[in-house]
């Protein structure tokens, strides 16, 4: 589904203290000199998916100074079959944002089930020369805006982790709670892997068809689960059937291959002070 921002406004965000723009509904490129404001409203645009936008700002960092009195971005959004209004903003320095989707209080969540945004960034040209975590998040970016359920995998996979690491490093090998965390890694593992890997073939099946001259990028993700689901949805786009049967097992038996890991290697992880196998130490390469 392809949306477009009809008309954004923003009241009191960074160097706005009021500002509309009216799309039509067409392309837009914004122009001018530096320090004139074009980036605050393509940040004002990021906002409208869930997280911290394109300069992953905290809340409180987005409202105009000196005049502190809070931010808020109104925006109509059209939808194929209808024409959506989301709010978001700061009241006062609170600190905490805030979402209205068509007059009723939401969740960022819920703003992943309705807008769905991509963004490249001159500060982003260093993607491919700093450490794994950058292209893991910006994956993580890009699959989120396909499935919007991938944070919640990821925050639960995460929390999990860092009990794990914390009983592992004091010593505490009970095997129950243990393989109770290592069982819910396991289960939210499978789902980022699966997740991250239809974001890769979404991402493959659009680039031969735009017409751009910009360089086709050849993608993959260098991790052992991402790459056993990738598998399985090549091999259905070959045979042109439809893969959630097989992904679905396949989901199963990397769940179960990924809790027999993590509780054969609690000795070598414990040591090295760190969980050493799963999704979080994936990688993107182009």
């Amino acid at each position: 589904m392809t949306l477009s921002v009809l008309t954004l406004k923003l009241g009191q965000f960074r160097s706005y203290a009021s500002g509309r723009v009216e799309t039509g509904g067409a392309s837009v490129a914004l122009y001018g000199p530096n320090g004139a404001g074009k980036t605050n409203v393509l940040e004002a645009v990021s906002l409208l998916a869930p997280g911290r936008g394109l300069r992953r700002a905290g809340a409180e960092e987005l409202v105009r100074r000196p005049d502190r009195l809070g931010w808020r971005i109104r925006a109509e959004v059209a939808a194929a079959d209808r024409d959506i209004e989301i709010v978001t903003g700061m009241e006062g320095e609170t600190g905490t944002r805030s979402v209205e989707i068509d007059g009723k209080a939401a969740t960022q969540t819920a703003l992943g089930h309705l807008v769905r945004i991509v963004w490249l960034t001159p500060a982003m040209d260093r993607l491919w020369m700093e450490g794994a975590s950058e292209r893991r998040r910006f994956l993580d970016r890009i699959t989120l805006g396909f499935h919007p359920a991938h944070a919640e995998a990821s925050v639960a996979y995460e929390k999990a982790m860092r009990e794990r690491n914390r009983l592992l490093k004091e010593g505490r090998f009970d095997p129950a709670w243990l393989g109770g965390l290592e069982a819910q890694m396991a289960r939210q593992g499978a789902r980022i892997a699966r997740g991250r890997a239809a974001a890769l073939s979404r991402l493959q099946a659009a680039d031969p068809a735009g017409n751009s001259l910009f360089p086709r990028a050849d993608l993959a993700i260098l991790g052992a689960m991402e790459t056993r689901f990738w598998d399985v949805i090549r091999s259905a786009a070959y045979a042109d059937a439809d893969p959630d049967t097989t992904l679905d097992q396949t989901e199963s038996e990397e769940a179960a291959g990924l809790a027999q890991a993590l509780a054969d290697g609690r000795a070598r992880d414990a040591a090295a002070g760190r969980t050493l196998e799963g999704p979080h130490r994936s990688d993107l390469e182009a």
